[in-house]
């Protein structure tokens, strides 16, 4: 590796600390936020008490679905999706899309045919911008909640993206940075911690993890600032300067498959068969299917399965309505594989871990929580290096504040959203409350607590004591019993309680622990 001299190290080690400093603790809710959502489908599952067993995508769809479609007047039999929920119901949405004039966009507009769907009985119909109100379409409010949290921060559209993109960008930067600074890397990998000195044991920690996650925080950064920056800015200037601002053209050109118009009259074929067919060639199940000139003979039927087991990328289906008969295997940008569209695929695996099951996602969590200790004892690091001035003894203690009252806050906001639904109150109000209600127990010790030590372990133990009572909690609200997750093979909802009992178990020992060893005097760590 290039040697640097004394000067230069210095002020990369000014960049390295100065650009984690400024943004870090907003980098470190999106690591924290990102850990938590990274089993969003199983939260989904475990928040609504379970998931459905029922097979929407089995064989007698096409007969539950296309009364629906045909009453439809042939403008919204333009475009159909038709998909399954958490619960088992099945959504047939016919819609066209039209100007929104509130947004300026065109979006899509039609009814939605929510149905039982074991017995394609009409439970539910909704009509107009249905994507505009989430209790039409969000199964979760929680999930919802913590998703959303993670993406942009709360923060109104476009600008939580951007400023999540712009955190990913910060990612990659310290990242760099932090590689040239340690360039003992490979010994770094196996540090061994020095017991007795506190401070240099903390700067070790901060080392070994950071030396760890080195190549997880690229990819994070990249595809985390791929995700906020591809919708808000890069999709917009390709709109402008290649499509000339025509939504509908560049839809087509980049994500619909290629048809010779014919507005002519002709029945699609049977969705039962090309359902069949389709899931033998991908070897996956069907999650959706998109059907665009139902009722003419252009009808095109689009058939998407996530990835088959041992590969990454989801597969999409493209059959000839009229017939039935297979077309192609679809990109997901473009009508021809494409190395550009690959990646595209590959950015949503690689960024949630969501390829290998449980065992990725475990991994991803790992090395996510390592990341977040980073950004976090890198700030402490950083602070104690200039303890002396008062400014930055605040901002340590805000250090602290941020690290453990945002898990709280998130914590408040699940309670918030169980005892809504007991309650028969409107969750996706009381979702977000919670996490705002949440900010006072996470805040204000902050500024009662006599030392570091002691508001540490008062947030420990009350985050443990909060995730112990959690499962206690939903149950009380209404949600299923551990005999009835058992009995009705809900595996999820029983493994994430006694995931949160753990956590919280672990919590209040290490809090105990705490309190009951010596506080050695610290060592500088030069």
């Amino acid at each position: 590796m290039t040697a640097f001299t004394q000067t230069q190290l210095k002020r990369l080690m000014a960049v390295h600390g100065w650009s984690g400093t400024v943004l870090g603790l907003l980098l470190y809710a999106v690591v924290l936020t990102g850990i938590v959502v990274v089993f969003a489908h199983e939260l989904e599952v475990w928040s609504i008490g379970g998931t459905s067993h029922s097979h929407p995508f089995g064989p007698g769809l096409d007969a539950k679905v296309r009364p629906f479609i045909d009453k439809m007047s042939k403008g919204y039999q333009r475009e159909i999706s038709i998909n399954d929920g958490i619960r088992g119901e099945l959504t047939v949405f016919p819609h066209a899309n039209v100007l929104n004039s509130a947004t300026g966009w065109n979006e899509a507009y039609g009814s939605m045919f929510i149905l039982n769907a074991d017995t394609g009985e009409l439970l539910q119909r909704r009509d107009g911008f249905v994507y505009h109100d989430t209790h039409w379409y969000v199964d979760s409010a929680l999930e919802h909640f913590l998703v959303d949290l993670h993406v942009q921060l709360y923060v109104p559209s476009p600008w939580g993206l951007i400023l999540t993109g712009v955190l990913g960008l910060l990612m990659i930067s310290t990242g760099i940075s932090g590689l040239i600074l340690h360039r003992h890397m490979i010994r770094d990998l196996f540090v061994p911690e020095r017991s007795g000195q506190r401070l240099v044991s903390f700067r070790d920690r901060h080392v070994l993890a950071g030396t760890w996650g080195l190549i997880f925080a690229f990819l994070l950064g990249f595809t985390g600032a791929y995700f906020s920056f591809s919708g808000t800015v890069v999709y917009p200037l390709l709109l402008e300067t290649a499509f000339g601002g025509d939504q509908d053209k560049a839809s087509e050109t980049l994500y619909a498959p290629l048809v010779m118009s014919d507005p002519s009259s002709a029945r699609l074929a049977s969705l039962d068969e090309m359902i069949a067919d389709s899931t033998m060639r991908a070897g996956a199940p069907v999650n959706f299917i998109s059907i665009k000139n139902y009722g003419r003979r252009d009808a095109v039927v689009r058939i998407y399965h996530p990835a088959p087991s041992g590969e990454l990328v989801y597969k999409q289906t493209v059959y000839d309505g009229t017939t039935g008969a297979f077309q192609y295997f679809k990109p997901d940008v473009g009508r021809l594989p494409s190395s550009g569209s690959l990646i595209n695929g590959l950015m949503w695996p690689l960024h949630t871990g969501d390829f290998a099951g449980v065992l990725s996602k475990a991994v991803w969590v790992g090395l996510g929580s390592a990341m977040a200790f980073v950004v976090i004892s890198g700030l402490r690091l950083w602070v104690r290096r200039r303890e002396d001035e008062p400014l930055w003894q605040r901002f340590g203690r805000a250090v602290t504040v941020v690290g453990y009252g945002l898990p709280v806050a998130m914590l408040m906001c699940a309670y918030a959203y169980f005892l809504a639904l007991g309650a028969a109150a409107d969750e996706f109000w009381w979702t977000p409350a919670g996490f705002l209600i949440g900010l006072t127990p996470g805040v204000v010790p902050g500024f009662v607590a006599r030392d570091e030590d002691s508001l540490r372990r008062f947030y420990r133990l009350l985050l443990g004591i909060g995730l112990i009572l959690l499962p206690v909690v939903r149950m009380a609200t209404g949600g299923l019993d551990w005999a009835t997750a058992i009995a009705q093979g809900q595996g999820t909802v029983l493994s994430v309680d006694l995931t949160l009992l753990l956590l919280g178990a672990g919590l209040v020992w290490w809090a105990r622990r705490m309190h009951a060893l010596p506080t050695p005097e610290p060592t500088p760590a030069e």
